[in-house]
């Protein structure tokens, strides 16, 4: 015997559809600064968003010390923001054990507050010695959760997973030579793919240029 589908019922049919497609998504980003308060610190953050269903996801974030040799220095903490639809996010673990983890709202003067963060000392701004940070040229790595609707977290990437409105993430920087510090804030790298695609439009539209 034939049965019909409610027209009523065909909408959250595909939603469910389109939630359990997007879900049991890996994606991958990389992060570099993108503002800073004294030119100095340089870090590259390499971002895993990890969401497998449901209303939370695993966030996983490599961050290297890129600052030059000359300059030493160490990074002390780290702040985030969750993207749009992210509600609530927690620290985890960290492979550096000198890093503490910390709640909303993580002061990230003068950027504002952040959703979640981790730091020696348990303070962004400064505390404890920072030669227990991360030194210039190696990597420690981060896991946090985020929290918010199966639908939210489902269209996100590791690409637009942080910032929402506010900054993607604040890197604290002390102990450099000469003592100096910084404070830097990090943004999202265009992916290879969109790269290509800007530098063929910019080729495009330089021969439609009149002659």
């Amino acid at each position: 015997m034939h049965q019909s589908v409610s027209r009523s019922v065909v909408p959250s049919l595909i939603a469910s559809a389109f939630v359990s497609a997007a879900s049991a998504a890996v994606s991958t980003a990389n992060y570099a600064p993108c503002g800073s308060t004294e030119g100095l610190g340089s870090f590259r953050a390499s971002v895993v968003y990890d969401h497998g269903g449901g209303t939370s996801a695993t966030l996983t974030i490599a961050l290297l010390n890129d600052t030059g040799p000359g300059l030493g220095g160490f990074i002390t903490g780290l702040a985030l923001n969750g993207g749009m639809g992210v509600t609530s996010m927690s620290f985890v673990t960290c492979d550096n054990r000198s890093f503490d983890g910390l709640s909303a709202p993580v002061s990230a003067a003068p950027y504002g507050d952040f959703m979640v963060g981790a730091a020696i000392g348990s303070s962004w701004l400064g505390g404890g010695s920072p030669v227990a940070g991360i030194s210039v040229g190696t990597t420690t790595t981060f896991v946090f959760t985020m929290v918010g609707s199966a639908v939210d977290l489902a269209m996100l990437t590791a690409e637009d997973c942080l910032g929402g409105e506010g900054y993607a993430m604040a890197v604290r920087f002390r102990g450099g030579i000469g003592d100096w510090s910084d404070k830097v804030v990090g943004c999202a790298l265009p992916a290879p793919g969109a790269v290509a695609l800007l530098a063929a439009a910019g080729l495009v539209g330089s021969r439609r240029r009149p002659q």
